[in-house]
């Protein structure tokens, strides 16, 4: 049992480099997204956050990919406590367009990649006192978002993906934010 997987272990790592890694022409495919949730014990402050970004990729050199990404991002807060005997509940929905490039670095199954995507973030914002029918305002402003990230690529046509990025256009609220995804090999 031993020797077997030795031996497995040996071939997997051999045979690492010797896939299929995308190339000049192929689509990649990407879902990345995270989600967070926080509060307090005694149940007077709760936050909820879903994020998840689309992209699609078109590998235009060995190493190197263009295309369009789509970022919806949904926030959720109620605070109990807010003022004596007054909740607040607020919702903010995030939806950003815009091209992204990507640039793989090494070879390998696991690779490190930097990335920048800009364009359009459309913003609307619900805010309600309990009691009250609650204000609505939207706004729409540009996004500049570098990223660095990891794709560990399972096989010639997925892989996991990690990356943390930041928007430099929101200097007052900039945080890090780190993402979970899963990208596909179109075609072939």
């Amino acid at each position: 049992m031993k020797k077997s997987v030795m031996l497995l272990l040996a071939a997997a790592l051999c045979a690492g480099p010797l896939f299929a890694q995308p190339g000049k022409g192929d689509w990649i495919a990407s879902l990345n997204g995270s989600f967070s949730a926080a509060g307090v014990k005694s149940d007077s402050y709760r936050f909820h956050n879903l994020q998840i970004k689309p992209e699609l990729l078109k590998m235009l050199k060995h190493n190197v990919a263009l295309g369009m990404v789509l970022g919806i991002d949904h926030t959720m807060i109620w605070r109990k406590d807010f003022q004596p005997e007054v909740d607040l509940r607020t919702h903010d929905l995030h939806l950003q367009f815009g091209p992204v490039v990507r640039k793989y670095f090494g070879k390998g199954r696991l690779m490190p990649y930097a990335e920048l995507s800009a364009g359009v973030e459309y913003s609307m914002n619900f805010s309600k006192f309990s009691g009250e029918s609650g204000s609505t305002y939207s706004s729409a402003d540009a996004f500049i978002r570098p990223a660095l990230g990891l794709s560990y690529w399972m096989n010639d046509k997925v892989s996991f993906n990690i990356s943390a990025g930041t928007d430099l256009l929101k200097p007052r609220y900039r945080e890090l934010q780190i993402n979970l995804g899963i990208s596909v090999k179109l075609g072939k």
